[in-house]
Order: C-alpha cells, then sequence, then structure tokens
C-alpha cells in the first residue's frame, strides 16, 4: 500500500503554520516540480510539512489520472441566506510543530523556492489552545478516529485511484466570540452539541436539530461520512477564530457535511453555528500519498 504523508496524523504539534498560493501555469511545469523535490527534503525525516494540490495544479503536473471526485470547491448557498465562499488555490502547505521558530524556517524556505512563478494569497499562524480547545471554549476533533481507525478515515483505499493519499479540505473562520460567549452555558452547548467542560456528546432528547454535531453527524446510503480534522485555532484580539483543515478518505464526505452546515439541503436546516461564526475561505487539494508525489514530480 502506498504511504499518507507523515505529517497528516502527527499528533500533539502546538504550533501550524497554513499556505496557499496560486500559481503560473502556463509556463515549464519542471519549474514547479523540482521546487517541490526541494521543498521535500526540508522534511524528509520529520514529515512536519504536508504538500497539497489543487486540481488545475494536480492536471498540470499530472494529466493522465486523478483520484476520483477531487474537483475545485464551489460557493455553496444555503436556503436560509448561510453561504461558504470559495477561494480555490493551487498549492497548499500544512505545517506543524513543536516550535513556531521551525514552521517560520521551513515556511520562508517554501516561499523561497516558488516566490519566481508563485503568489503566496494566504499565510495562517495558529496555535494550540489550551487543551486542544476552540476559542469558544469546546474541545474540537473529540470524534476523530483513534490509532489504526484513522487511516481508514482520511487515506484513499487501496486499489483505488490515488491509495495512500488524502482529500484535504481547508477554510478559514472567524468567530464573533461577543455573540457566543453572551449566551449561558447551556445554550452554547445547545450550538455545538456537546458538553462544554468534558465534551460529552447531548442526549438525543434534548440534542437540537440545528447544533453543530446534528448537522455534521451525517450518514449517506448508511455509511457515516467520517472525517479526521486537525482544525487550528488562530489570531489575535482584533481578528480570531478557527482554520478548519480536514483529511478524508472522499472528497463526498465533506461536501455531504458542509452542505448540511449551510442548509443546502432537502430539510433547509443550517447549522446553529454559522450564526456565530463565519468562513472566509474554502478550497479543496489533494496530498498524494508519497509514492504518487515522486512519481509525479520526475
Amino acid at each position: 500500500m502506498n504511504t499518507l504523508q507523515k505529517g497528516i496524523l502527527v499528533e500533539g504539534a502546538t504550533d501550524f503554520t497554513l499556505l496557499e498560493y496560486s500559481v503560473d501555469l502556463s509556463g515549464d511545469s519542471s519549474l514547479l516540480k523540482n521546487a517541490l523535490k526541494r521543498i521535500q527534503n526540508l522534511d524528509c525525516e520529520e514529515g512536519r510539512i504536508v504538500i497539497c494540490l489543487g486540481r488545475k495544479a494536480w492536471d498540470w503536473l499530472n494529466p493522465d489520472w486523478s483520484p476520483d471526485g477531487f474537483s475545485n470547491f464551489e460557493t455553496l448557498e444555503g436556503s436560509t441566506g448561510y453561504s461558504m465562499p470559495t477561494t480555490q488555490r493551487d498549492l497548499f502547505f500544512y505545517l506543524n510543530s513543536n516550535d513556531k521558530g521551525d514552521n517560520f524556517d521551513n515556511a520562508r524556505a517554501i516561499d523561497k523556492e516558488l516566490k519566481s512563478f508563485a503568489t503566496l494569497e494566504l499565510e495562517q499562524v495558529g496555535f494550540r489552545y489550551h487543551d486542544s480547545r476552540d476559542f469558544t471554549g469546546f474541545i474540537d476533533g473529540t470524534e476523530n478516529p483513534k490509532e489504526d481507525a484513522r487511516f481508514e478515515i482520511s487515506c484513499v483505499a487501496d486499489g483505488e485511484p490515488g491509495a495512500g493519499g488524502s482529500h484535504v479540505f481547508s477554510q478559514k473562520w472567524v468567530h464573533n466570540l461577543e455573540a457566543f460567549h453572551s449566551m449561558p452555558v447551556e445554550a452554547q452547548e445547545k450550538v455545538i452539541g456537546r458538553t462544554k467542560e468534558d465534551s460529552v456528546e447531548l442526549d438525543d432528547d434534548v440534542m437540537p436539530d440545528d447544533s453543530h454535531v446534528s448537522r455534521t453527524d451525517a450518514k449517506e446510503d448508511g455509511v457515516s461520512m467520517k472525517i479526521y480534522r486537525k482544525s487550528v485555532p488562530f489570531g489575535d484580539v482584533s481578528e480570531h477564530g478557527l482554520f478548519f483543515l480536514s483529511f478524508s478518505c472522499s472528497r463526498r464526505r465533506v461536501q455531504i457535511q458542509l452542505e448540511r452546515m449551510t442548509g443546502a439541503t432537502e430539510d433547509k436546516v443550517h447549522d446553529k453555528l454559522m450564526e456565530f461564526s463565519k468562513p472566509l475561505t474554502g478550497s479543496y487539494w489533494f496530498a498524494p500519498s508519497l509514492e504518487d508525489l515522486e512519481q509525479m514530480l520526475k
């Protein structure tokens, strides 16, 4: 089986840097190939840099095949006035470590490799907040699978196109913490669908249909749409939020959750959390296996 990029499943990191680039795809693809080879060498042992491609960059480097369902993110318009914009770019780098300085050095090295033919469109620095909580005070990623189950959720299965790789979604959210924290804790818990202190899912008889848990705990054709979340709190006093980041074995798993959050579904119910947090960006990516990445960079 092909090898998932190491940085996807690294646990315990405290510092994060996220970079999104638009690339001039009209020139010689060897420039990008050689740059990505050198970027790989920055991280050949630690596995703390995850390289992801947008669909256009993928087709430019590897026109012969693509993972099933891989596409650009398109703006989602819900039925109740809530939406998610697309800001689809060509390259995405997820840097994680226990040292902000290491991320800074790697980010500068990446930018040096790309700046002659690519434009840095987004640079976001984030950090672990207390015991892996979002700024709302709720623990993020409680339902992430553990141990070997992480591979099944985050990794394209053996025998499928892109095996050993992962479908990635990135989305920057800005919170209105004043509005959220002005509510009693019980009301906050009904927005999220979990208890605030110990992250226990609310009982069915008190779980609102529009809670975040209700809208993202989805099934399709009897299959649970589980994803592997690696969201990153970011910001300062003036702007703060969550950089939502997910890895999954299929793009559809994320898409159905986003549709349910915006109310772009038959029941026309939106996620209550969207009343307190606004998405500013949105892009789909694919993180190829180490073997596929090596092959496409030849």
